[in-house]
């Protein structure tokens, strides 16, 4: 198993990571990164789709964890030049799909919609989609289980007690998770280095 980040880490921004598994080659995510003030004339940046240009024969799908732009906005670039499937949540897809039609682009049945507890098979591996928290309704983390082990990616997350949708963090399922044994966790939790607690969306609203 191979694990190749095209973005995302120690930034805000451009999250997207591979997954190679033997033969087969999985996109998590698939965000852009908003230009700082030292990049004048820039819009965006995406990230850089080489790597996946030089093995498409392997390549088999995108999961999405949510529709933050940082997590779905380079998808646009991307599925102009692969046909493959995409997973997400219903909500997740629903802000995607505008983006491909303001793009030119007819996802036709490539989008694939999917709920928390849900497993899909995509070539050797089987990927879970688990309830997260975070700053926006109907997120998800993935744990991959591959041949060699699970891999789980949490995907933008806090943990709120009071969700205003009702939809709380799969705490159980993740403990279920570490107690069988994960290959490896990729967190991915801003400002967790800070002390003290996020507030609830709740108290946003």
């Amino acid at each position: 198993v191979r694990l190749i980040p095209l973005g995302g880490l120690g930034e805000i921004g451009l999250n997207m990571m591979l997954v190679e598994s033997g033969e087969d080659l999985i996109a998590v995510d698939c965000g852009l990164l908003f230009p700082d003030d030292e990049m004048p004339g820039v819009d965006y940046v995406i990230p850089d789709f080489t790597y996946l240009h030089e093995h498409r024969a392997s390549f088999r799908a995108v999961v999405l964890t949510h529709g933050h732009e940082d997590h779905i906005g380079a998808l646009s670039y991307l599925l102009r030049d692969f046909d493959v499937p995409v997973y997400g949540t219903p909500l997740t897809l629903a802000l995607l799909r505008p983006k491909l039609e303001e793009h030119g682009i007819d996802p036709g049945d490539r989008l694939r919609a999917v709920a928390p507890r849900q497993r899909v098979r995509v070539g050797d591996c089987e990927i879970e989609f688990l309830r997260v928290t975070h700053s926006m309704p109907d997120c998800v983390a993935l744990a991959i289980h591959t041949p060699a082990g699970t891999i789980v990616h949490t995907g933008d997350f806090k943990i709120d007690q009071t969700p205003i949708d009702g939809q709380h963090f799969d705490v159980h399922r993740f403990a279920e998770l570490g107690s069988a044994g994960v290959l490896a966790l990729f967190a991915d939790s801003t400002n967790i280095d800070r002390k003290g607690f996020t507030g609830s969306e709740l108290e946003v609203k």
